[in-house]
């Protein structure tokens, strides 16, 4: 960008506009990733009307029997809610223990506490989601570390692993990284004087946490909660290895659609609502909070 920067800054523009469309070709990639995305997704909703077909995949003849289908079977509805409601809870956790620990980074006068937090930040990034994932099955197996230490001390073991506890407990490790990183600039923009004048006025350290620190702090909350609970709603590793296939996501089922059966008009129908799902919260958060660090207003 820096780069970018420089050679804008060369190039002799005589007018106003013509320094106006150098911006728009910044944006062209961009712009150049949401047109593909949105033929993929014009190509779901066509591929969502076709009969499938055990021998030929998919015929094109135009039906509403896989949108029939959806909406008479509870069990997708089952996933559905499943989805939601994990994607949600993950979201809150993750915006709980991000804020203090985003404030921590920000506020700490010790450089070595810094490093330290910004290390547990930053060396989770450094392997992937499968990895991460079957960390957790070493920690929460039956014969785990964590079942280990509960018999050690005179405990029976758990069985954690295929639960809904293991998948949320895996998400949030996974997303609470994301959320620190979108809630860390909003903190440090936040004037300090402020915090030194609510301390003034009487409030203790709790009062002006709660009362300057995590309004001022919206934007980034709101942006932190969208991208964990729009990656979340989309994940798929997680919940398939640490559900023990009783705690599906919508992710799962598509790919045992696609790759089970073939049966891909039918996974082109659950695609489409799960975007459509997570479209519909984002939007509501938009309508209601505003995109946060993520843009501007809506309706700007």
């Amino acid at each position: 960008m820096d780069a970018i920067i420089a050679i804008k800054e060369r190039i002799p523009f005589e007018k106003k506009a013509d320094s106006n469309r150098f911006g728009y070709v910044l944006i062209t990639p961009g712009v150049l990733v949401i047109s593909f995305l949105a033929v993929g997704m014009a190509l779901l909703t066509w591929y969502s009307f076709l009969t499938y077909d055990t021998i030929q995949i998919f015929t094109y003849e135009y039906t509403l029997a896989n949108w029939n289908r959806l909406i008479q079977t509870s069990a997708f509805h089952t996933v559905f809610f499943r989805t939601i409601l994990y994607s949600t809870l993950v979201t809150v956790l993750c915006v709980v223990f991000a804020v203090p620990y985003a404030y921590l980074v920000v506020r700490t006068k010790q450089p070595i506490l810094r490093y330290v937090l910004l290390f547990g930040l930053f060396v989770p990034f450094f392997s992937g989601v499968i990895i991460r994932a079957y960390g957790w099955l070493i920690l929460l197996g039956r014969n785990g570390a964590f079942n280990w230490l509960l018999e050690s001390i005179g405990l029976e073991p758990l069985n954690i692993i295929g639960t809904s506890t293991a998948v949320i407990i895996g998400l949030v490790q996974y997303m609470l990284p994301f959320a620190v990183l979108m809630i860390t600039p909003a903190i440090a923009s936040i004037d300090r004087d402020l915090e030194r004048a609510a301390k003034n006025a009487g409030a203790n350290q709790i009062q002006t946490f709660r009362h300057v620190i995590l309004p001022l702090a919206r934007p980034g909350i709101t942006a932190a909660a969208i991208v964990v609970f729009t990656i979340s709603m989309a994940n798929y590793s997680i919940p398939d290895l640490l559900g023990g296939g009783t705690n599906d996501f919508v992710a799962n089922f598509i790919y045992q659609t696609v790759f089970g059966t073939l049966n891909y008009p039918f996974a082109s129908v659950l695609s489409i609502v799960l975007v459509a799902v997570a479209s519909i919260v984002v939007l509501g958060v938009f309508r209601r909070y505003g995109t946060g660090t993520l843009g501007v207003e809506v309706g700007e």
